[in-house]
Parts: C-alpha cells; structure tokens; sequence
C-alpha cells in the first residue's frame, strides 16, 4: 500500500520540483513564458527523465538476474514478460499504451514479427508519452492558474475598473 502510494505521488512531486528548478535556472527561457505552459515543460521533461530511469534500471534489473535464470532470453522479452512496463503504462502513460495495444493488434493479426519493435515501443513511449503529459501538464497548470487568480485581493489600481 505504501509503495502504491509512494509511486502515485513520485511523478508530481517529480514534476513540482523539477518546474522550481527550471525556473530557477530559467533553462528554456521558461519564466517568459505563461504559467500553464511552464508546468506543460517541466510535466513532459519529468516524462522523458522518468521513461529513461525506468529504461535504465530495467535493463540493469535484467542483466543482474540474467545469471540466475536461464529462461530470460533477451531483453524485449524480459521487458514485456516480467518487469512492470504494462503495469506502469496503464497508470501513466495511457495514450502510448492504446497505440502499442493497436499496434501489436495489428502485427499480430497479419503475422509480422518486425525486428526493433523494443526500439518501436520505447520510441512511441517517449514522443507520444511526453506529448501526453505536455497537455496535461498545461491543463493541470491552467486550471491550478484560474484558481489562484480567483483567490487574489484587488490591487489598489483595480479599484476602478468600471
């Protein structure tokens, strides 16, 4: 339950962070920018550095139990059989999940076995994982904007807005 929980609040505080630290270094000229758009970046920046921490730890995952367990074969195999890609696709990255589905839906039903469909997946992951989480970044931040501008006290010069 506690890892649950942990691993539910890791990406906005991920994001949270990393939208501080951006703005304190103002990479990509990011404080120009509107606020909704600023959370969008640090959103599918979050996106890129976590898919590539889990690409990385799978991948050392595999080859520490590569001498344990003769059945592991490659790495696609492991990837999509016994680590938690599906598991982590489902929770977060929903739109990458319905297009391999579609994909391999696809290859399945004409009986093609393309080779680099691990390339494939990860390359899909990426684009249309951080296009995802640009959107809803911005979303996220766009609302979180119109509610703090709700809960502003006039300035002295709004005063006379009639």
């Amino acid at each position: 339950m506690v890892f649950t929980i942990t691993s539910l609040l890791l990406p906005p505080l991920l994001v949270f962070g990393l939208y501080h630290l951006l703005t304190w270094i103002n990479a990509f000229h990011i404080n120009q920018r509107d606020y909704w758009k600023r959370v969008a970046i640090a959103a599918a920046v979050s996106h890129l550095l976590l898919v590539t921490g889990f690409i990385i730890f799978t991948y050392l995952h595999f080859r520490s139990g590569r001498q344990m367990d003769a059945a592991i074969v490659t790495f696609g195999a492991f990837v999509f059989n016994r680590s938690e890609f599906w598991r982590l696709m489902l929770i977060f990255d929903t739109l990458p999940m319905i297009v391999l589905l579609a994909l391999f839906a696809i290859l399945d039903r004409t009986g093609i076995n393309p080779p680099g469909i691990l390339i494939l997946t990860f390359a899909i992951t990426y684009v249309l994982g951080t296009i995802q989480w640009f959107f809803l970044g911005g979303g996220i931040g766009a609302l979180v904007e119109k509610f703090w501008s709700g809960l502003k006290t006039p300035d002295d010069e709004d005063e006379n807005w009639l």
